[in-house]
């Protein structure tokens, strides 16, 4: 159970609408973009669309509302953008395809801003269908029977918070206004528009529409305070309690909340990298949710996580308490989630935790005080033994003379400057080292080639930062990486790109290892769909794109290179370091 706070009544007078001139419908959805906190559009384009650019000059010129185009040439890359730079403004942002190839074109994308809950306008055309001459923006290409699908919104819409395809009749401002509400209130993620031409161009004279502060997001819901009782009841019973925790750090000041349940408690934490949970160096950090928790773990606290634990692998048996806090404690988009738990309460985790932290100490005899501080002595001690040990075998991979993802990791964490902004996707993130929130960008989702593109989105929102990604060599073939230099380049936006080259796929070398241990592939030694070896010439084709390049060989120059890439993008060019890893054969290295 859960209580909702409901927003109390103000008793100041209802704000009036945002009027303006205006000539056609689309001038009052760019202003109502702008006026509700949509600074860029990330623009790929397209024949139908071509009214957002028109209306961008023109809104500029006279000194209207407009966010800004930004020339994207792929529509995944564009996407991915989008959703980083949410993720450092806490804004919404806006993206805007052609038509249906477009969308597609965004692929997996799609998926990462649903599962990462990224508030981000995905706009579309949509082929005008209105007889030529008919009314401004009608028919006038033989493309635009070919491009007529009879829902184009079907494509994306269990994806969505909210999808409308724009009419004539809309209040256009209004539109855009209402979709922004939806996108920021939890759970958060994207909405798409479809947009007809002529919808963008139809007459109109003036316009007037409310903004966020009369249609703002909901207030996320406190928790229910019996419910939290009996929690904190179990959690100051148990012997080895855990807490496992994802989005959780996606609010700034949910570290130090989260920091301060775990020491007062004395509890392990395993933190998903998809933002800064805690800090990658603290000895209470045991890695990541989806593996098994320690074994001996009693209670366990999930704070906004997908899996806990590997079912097959780990079974938490009947004495173990298990306790389900989040926005979406049962995950409603998950159509078959057999995790049980004992309590299931539907509250902001960033409000859940100091309630948490509140009622143990109210809660907590001398005697449990001495236990939880007597078992996170312990546990820190555990900890740093682990993380020395983590380090020392990375140096002993150095000194083989290899660089291994271990290596790699721990050279970036001890190169990079506590404020730099990491983008990452599938590579070693353990030894990063991030203390400050906001400073890690997890994808959120399982879809591939995000990471490249979202670093440049998140330089633009944050220009003034480092900003870094941190990818495998899949995820960067993946990310159109000659889109995403170029992107990085024609917008100021100079990203430093390293890879994690060991020139295979997991899915097809480890999995296949996994799923058949005995299998002919093993015995042969042949994982033919897995490898890409010879692979790209990664660092040359950065060059021929401008960008500087380098490819990594030698361990002990891993710390310098970065170092030299981090020069280049201080100097205003993007720069790919292609870090080699032994080749891929189990996933292990």
């Amino acid at each position: 159970m859960s209580t909702v706070i409901e927003r109390p009544a103000s008793t100041a007078p209802a704000s009036r609408n945002y009027s303006m001139p205006a000539e056609q419908a689309g001038e009052a959805l760019m202003a109502s973009l702008k006026l509700n906190g949509v600074d860029h559009v990330w623009f790929t384009s397209g024949s139908e669309i071509g009214w957002i650019q028109e209306i961008a000059v023109k809104h500029q010129a006279l000194g209207r509302p407009t966010p800004k185009v930004m020339t994207m040439t792929h529509e995944q890359a564009a996407l991915a953008a989008a959703a980083a730079e949410t993720a450092v403004t806490g804004r919404p942002s806006a993206t805007a395809a052609h038509v249906e190839c477009g969308m597609i074109n965004a692929g997996g994308a799609i998926h990462n801003a649903d599962r990462g809950h990224y508030p981000v306008l995905m706009m579309s055309g949509y082929p005008p269908s209105a007889e030529a001459g008919s009314v401004p923006g009608a028919r006038n290409s033989h493309i635009q029977w070919c491009q007529q699908i009879p829902d184009q919104g079907m494509i994306v819409r269990q994806y969505m918070r909210w999808d409308h395809k724009l009419a004539t009749y809309d209040n256009a401002g209004l539109v855009i206004t209402r979709a922004c509400q939806i996108m920021l209130s939890e759970p958060q993620g994207p909405a798409y528009l479809a947009v007809p031409r002529e919808a963008a161009m139809h007459p109109v004279q003036g316009a007037s529409f409310p903004l966020r502060d009369q249609l703002p997001a909901a207030v996320t819901p406190e928790p229910d305070r019996a419910a939290i009782r009996q929690a904190v009841q179990w959690l100051l019973a148990s012997d080895n309690p855990v807490i496992c925790v994802s989005r959780h750090g996606r609010d700034r000041e949910g570290m130090a909340s989260l920091l301060e349940l775990a020491e007062t408690l004395g509890a392990r934490v395993m933190h998903d990298p998809y933002r800064v949970n805690i800090p990658g160096n603290h000895p209470l950090q045991r890695g990541y949710p989806g593996y098994n928790p320690p074994p001996d773990a009693d209670c366990m606290l999930n704070l906004d996580v997908w899996g806990p634990w590997l079912p097959g692998q780990y079974t938490p048996g009947p004495e173990v308490r298990i306790i389900e806090i989040g926005i979406d404690p049962v995950h409603r988009m998950t159509a078959i989630y057999e995790f049980p738990a004992n309590i299931t309460i539907t509250a902001d985790t960033n409000k859940a935790v100091p309630v948490l932290i509140e009622e143990l100490r109210s809660q907590m005899t001398a005697e449990q005080k001495r236990r939880c501080e007597e078992r996170l002595q312990r546990y820190i001690e555990e900890g740093r033994q682990k993380l020395q040990a983590a380090i020392e075998s990375a140096e002993a991979d150095r000194a083989k003379g290899i660089i291994s993802s271990a290596w790699l990791s721990h050279q970036i964490g001890q190169t990079l400057d506590e404020d730099t902004i990491i983008t990452h996707e599938l590579c070693d993130s353990s030894l990063f080292n991030r203390s400050k929130p906001g400073t890690l960008i997890g994808t959120g989702g399982s879809a591939i080639g995000w990471a490249g593109p979202a670093a440049v989105g998140a330089k633009v929102a944050a220009p003034e930062r480092t900003v870094v990604s941190a990818v495998g060599d899949g995820s960067w073939m993946f990310a159109n990486p000659q889109v995403t230099v170029w992107a990085s380049g024609f917008h100021k936006a100079p990203v430093l790109f390293i890879i994690f080259n060991n020139r295979g796929y997991r899915t097809g070398t480890f999995e296949v290892q996994r799923g058949y241990p005995e299998g002919y592939a093993v015995k042969a030694g042949d994982y033919t769909g897995g490898w890409f070896d010879p692979c790209p010439n990664y660092s040359g084709e950065a060059a021929a794109s401008g960008a500087y390049g380098e490819k990594v060989t030698d361990p002990n120059e891993v710390s310098a290179a970065i170092r030299r890439g981090l020069d280049a993008v201080r100097n205003g060019t993007p720069a790919v370091l292609d870090m080699w890893l032994p080749k891929l054969v189990t996933g292990e290295v």
